[in-house]
């Protein structure tokens, strides 16, 4: 297949359900958004349901709704076939026979089986021919051929090797797929794919969490295709993406070869909402970017070679990155081993959460999560426009956290007072910043004009647990947790029961999100954009 003769790049569907008739399942499909159906025989159970349909959809006057890919994969290569080779052959060339629009065949067993390539190729003749000689354009019903490579355990190093073999078939796509350790082995398959796209036919894929760039990018790097599933539930690959995904969140129609490339790099990142909100803020801004989870292995090699391949491969239009566990000190050494520049905020905080690719292709490092605090606390109208000056804030944590919250508070000139169950480490934060600390048991004579948690305590699953349980706080003491998940603790039920205003983690989240957003875009963020979209979050709504 010629680059001229390709399309923009599609969405299929793999199908294997031996409960739902087949027709069922493609039409359900394609109604959600697919642009082609593999149908898994292999795992179907019973070929006799896959053969039926492709015979009826093989008449001219009865066309499936999208172009079927025919595979029986074999389980060395992830799928169920566990039967013998010479059935497996057999069973393809009697499927191929009704002129399904690709059939899939791996590599080892093509380059193998002389036979099963002589009973394919026996199968495109018979598809061509007899069944279709009243189609209007027989030609058309021919089965083109995609030979493909599945390596469930890694990405090796010569995937040049691996593609080079593709390509010597003569396959009309070719298709590689592996297993992505992180997300640097996903942009090693990105960049095998945008070599590979400019003159033929290819599907280049990784699996696994990490992998999940390669399926949202495939458009923007020339993919012949990705895969996603019906719903999450019905996913045929590790980390495959539900359409819904790749058409609310990733926005996949706007996706495409000058699209600029944001994220955050951590370890884990799945459960991050930064993909949720910053999507969303780039829509509604006409921005053409998307914002993607991207985990890098914790060690600091493991950051530094993630960050080098992006510095050092421009053509993926990597712009900026949100940072977050256990990278934050990474990026700031990272920074400053290549002499890049730090802003004095993040320095002061000892650690960087946002990455911004500056004109001269170097790269900025800040910290937004102190100044996302303040935007917070801000939004009592008492504290804005300056009102901070002077309050006194209870401070309690003295982790990474706090200390971004404690800096960003003294550097709006409050009075501020850190408490924490180590003595130790709030004297030590303390002394660094130049504030007062007090003993954990000192907490419960609060009086301060802001309480500000900066513990995990009442966080998600552990929501009934509270770091000020039992004890009395003033109502007019304005209290402010920095945890997002739930928005609304035990600690803010109560305070609130108290008749305390409250200020939840999740206001905190999107101050230091925007901030991120006026970095990358040079534009005011949508706060009313961002607020709605982590709303919207499962689990999230306030409540």
């Amino acid at each position: 297949m010629s680059k001229s003769e390709r399309p923009g790049t599609r969405i299929a569907v793999s199908i294997g359900d031996s409960a739902t008739p087949v027709a069922d399942q493609v039409r359900a499909a394609v109604e959600a958004g697919a642009d082609i159906v593999e149908l898994r025989v292999d795992l179907m159970g019973n070929a006799d349901t896959a053969e039926r349909y492709l015979r009826a959809v093989s008449r001219a006057d009865s066309a499936p709704p999208a172009p079927l890919i025919l595979t029986v994969r074999s389980a060395g290569e992830g799928g169920a076939w566990t039967g013998d080779e010479t059935e497996r052959a057999a069973l393809i060339e009697r499927l191929a026979r009704h002129a399904p629009a690709y059939v899939d065949i791996e590599l080892a067993a093509w380059e193998r089986s002389e036979a099963l390539r002589n009973r394919f190729a026996r199968a495109r003749q018979a598809g061509k021919s007899a069944e279709h000689a009243g189609a209007s354009a027989p030609a058309a019903r021919e089965s083109r051929l995609i030979v493909s490579y599945h390596n469930l355990k890694m990405t090796p190093e010569n995937l040049d090797e691996i593609l080079e073999r593709l390509a010597a078939t003569p396959a009309d796509v070719i298709k590689a797929v592996f297993t992505a350790r992180d997300s640097t082995d996903a942009c090693r398959v990105l960049a095998a794919l945008k070599a590979r796209s400019r003159d033929r036919a290819i599907i280049a894929l990784a699996m696994g969490e990490a992998g999940l760039i390669t399926r949202v990018l495939a458009g923007k790097f020339g993919a012949f295709l990705t895969f996603a599933a019906t719903t999450p539930a019905a996913a045929t690959a590790p980390g495959q993406p539900s359409l819904s995904e790749l058409h609310d969140l990733y926005r996949w129609k706007q996706v495409g070869s000058a699209t600029r490339v944001f994220g955050v790099v951590g370890w884990p990142v799945a459960h991050s909402l930064g993909p949720r909100i910053h999507n969303a803020a780039m829509g509604a801004g006409a921005i053409d970017g998307v914002y993607l989870p991207l985990p890098v292995a914790p060690r600091y090699a493991d950051f530094a070679a993630f960050l080098d391949f992006i510095a050092g491969n421009a053509w993926l239009d990597v712009f900026g990155l949100s940072v977050t566990l256990p990278h934050k000190q990474h990026a700031l050494r990272w920074l400053d081993e290549r002499g890049d520049d730090v802003s004095d905020r993040a320095r002061r905080y000892g650690a960087v959460n946002t990455l911004t690719r500056i004109a001269d292709g170097g790269w900025r490092g800040d910290n937004t999560d102190g100044l996302g605090a303040v935007r917070a606390l801000e939004t009592i109208p008492e504290f804005s426009d300056g009102g901070l000056r002077g309050r006194s804030v209870d401070v309690l944590g003295a982790g990474g956290a706090a200390r971004g919250v404690v800096s960003a508070l003294l550097e709006c000139g409050c009075r501020v007072t850190v408490y924490n169950r180590s003595p130790q480490r709030a004297s030590s934060l303390a002394g660094e910043l130049d504030c007062a600390w007090q003993p954990w048991e000192s907490r419960r004579n609060c009086s301060a004009d802001i309480l500000i948690n900066c513990t995990s305590v009442g966080m998600t699953p552990a929501t009934e647990a509270s770091p000020m349980a039992d004890i009395e706080l003033s109502p007019a003491t304005v209290v402010m947790d920095t945890i997002y998940t739930p928005p609304r603790t035990r600690l803010l039920r109560e305070a609130a029961g108290r008749g305390c205003r409250v200020v939840s983690g999740s206001e905190m989240f999107i101050g230091q999100a925007g901030a991120q957003y006026e970095s990358w875009h040079a534009r005011t963020a949508p706060v009313s954009v961002l607020r709605t979209a982590l709303a919207s979050a499962p689990g999230l709504g306030e409540g």
